[in-house]
């Protein structure tokens, strides 16, 4: 499987101009995969073997200037679209995007803020100090296993006028910036949909369900005015729309611009004889359920979407997609892919430590508060500092993000080698399609136990190259 992975980091190269950047972008992503413990960047130096003396370099890679991230996920991205990207029926790909939260109580750490998480799992506390990171994934796989490949992580919340130091440009909502949670995603899934140039459905949770989401989206078009983003949601339990005008119009005032107002949670009681059994694949198994299909104007756009009321059993929810020409019943397939992602963060969270950074600069003490203007009024060296500190922050998780995906590639291109080289008991296997844990578990055994026999790569090499001489063993010299 090194082997296998060596193929893949070494199309990387194109993504650098440096060949000195390109071989640490290395020795980061498979540290990531064969570390045995989750310590930030010295589990890589410990458990890869590297001499000591070259640990500030390692970290100076991350805040270097050489490292172009945006390259660096262009690349990973298109080989991700084009190595087994589940597309929709029209051809779309589906992309996947939600928040995660991650405590940090650094002082020094750039963006550090107090943030709330609603949940109903006693061991997540409702306030923390940390990091809110929004992250997009694309929906790769088969009939038998799909995952979400992570594609592009940024810091959100509460780092606007970090954004501008970093040089990123502000979402624009009605000709306005408009730095706010929700439009920070809705640009980050614009972006990569526009480093894909293909057709793409971004599948997001109810919170997103806003008119700057749908906005931005719709900004995404080809060159003949075709859209190339839609945006697929959870509707609020309070979502309300409107039905078409009156065909005719007779009497004074202005024509209505709309018809009848809805409140489409009503419908499940006032309609209920209309809606319609249909099978839907979710959560891998075949289910009946009840649907209600309706285009209605939605008030915040100004915009006809499509609205699907469904009854699970017991349950009810309303989904709404600004694609009118998708199906119903694959709008709710889609959706019910969404938690592919929370998946994807367990994963990055607790296999690959994904969030064990710890940068951080003495420059952010000058700060205090971090808003636009007390930033600008700092020296250039602390601005530089901050902004290195921001930049090796966000390196270092998407960094992980690419990690992980290759896991997800290779349990899909050698599904059968994998799992003859896994010898290892497992109680319970999910899919033929072997798991990213299990993936990394056989490199993990290739790299402590039989890495010599990859002497002949390039990843070998790299790895070599850095790694501390090993001392003669005395009973070798015995005479």
């Amino acid at each position: 499987m090194i082997g296998r992975l060596g193929s893949l980091l070494m199309s990387f190269r194109v993504a650098f101009a440096r060949e000195a950047t390109f071989r640490w972008f290395v020795v980061a992503v498979l540290g990531f995969i064969v570390r045995l413990d989750h310590h930030g960047v010295s589990s890589s130096i410990r458990w890869l073997q590297i001499r000591s003396e070259l640990y500030e370099p390692f970290l100076a890679f991350f805040r270097s200037t050489a490292l172009k991230l945006d390259a660096i996920l262009s690349h990973w991205q298109s080989l991700v679209s084009a190595r087994g990207a589940v597309r929709t029926r029209g051809g779309a790909c589906v992309l996947i995007g939600d928040g995660i939260k991650v405590a940090k109580e650094a002082e020094r750490m750039p963006g550090v803020k107090k943030l709330h998480q609603e949940s109903e799992n006693s061991g997540k506390a409702p306030w923390i100090f940390g990091h809110h990171f929004g992250v997009v994934g694309m929906l790769v796989g088969t009939g038998d296993k799909c995952f979400c490949a992570p594609l592009a992580a940024e810091l959100h919340e509460g780092v606007h006028a970090l954004r501008e130091l970093q040089g990123k440009a502000c979402p624009i909502v009605d000709e306005q910036e408009k730095a706010t949670v929700v439009s920070l995603m809705g640009q980050l899934v614009k972006t990569v949909c526009v480093q894909l140039a293909a057709p793409c459905v971004a599948v997001l949770d109810a919170y997103f369900a806003v008119g700057p989401t749908f906005k931005i989206a719709a900004m995404v078009c080809r060159d003949d005015g075709q859209r190339l983003l839609h945006i697929l949601t959870r509707a609020k339990s309070n979502v309300v729309a409107y039905e078409d005008p009156p065909p005719q119009y007779s009497g004074r005032g202005r024509p209505r611009k709309h018809g009848r107002k809805l409140a489409l949670q009503t419908l499940f009681t006032t309609r209920s004889d209309a809606f319609e059994p249909v099978s839907v694949s979710a959560y891998n198994e075949v289910k009946t359920v009840s649907i209600l299909c309706l285009d209605l104007l939605w008030n915040p756009i100004r915009e006809k979407l499509r609205f699907v009321l469904v009854k699970d059993k017991t349950r009810t929810f309303i989904l709404m997609c600004s694609d009118l020409t998708m199906d119903p019943g694959e709008i709710v397939e889609l959706y019910a892919s969404r938690f592919k992602i929370e998946v994807m963060f367990k994963t990055l969270k607790h296999l690959m430590g994904g969030f064990t950074y710890h940068f951080w600069t003495t420059a952010w003490n000058d700060a205090e508060g971090g808003c636009v203007a007390q930033l600008q009024q700092l020296p250039a060296r602390a601005q530089r500092l901050i902004t290195e500190a921001m930049n090796a922050i966000e390196a270092f998780v998407n960094i992980a993000l690419i990690a992980t995906g290759m896991l997800q590639l290779l349990a899909m291109d050698y599904t059968a080698e994998i799992r003859n080289r896994h010898r290892w008991w497992l109680r319970t296997y999910s899919s033929e399609v072997p798991s990213e844990e299990m993936v990394k578990t056989v490199i993990q055994h290739e790299f402590y136990h039989h890495f010599r026999n990859f002497k002949h790569t390039a990843i070998y090499r790299i790895i070599r190259d850095k790694a501390r001489k090993q001392a003669p063993d005395p009973m070798r010299l015995a005479a």
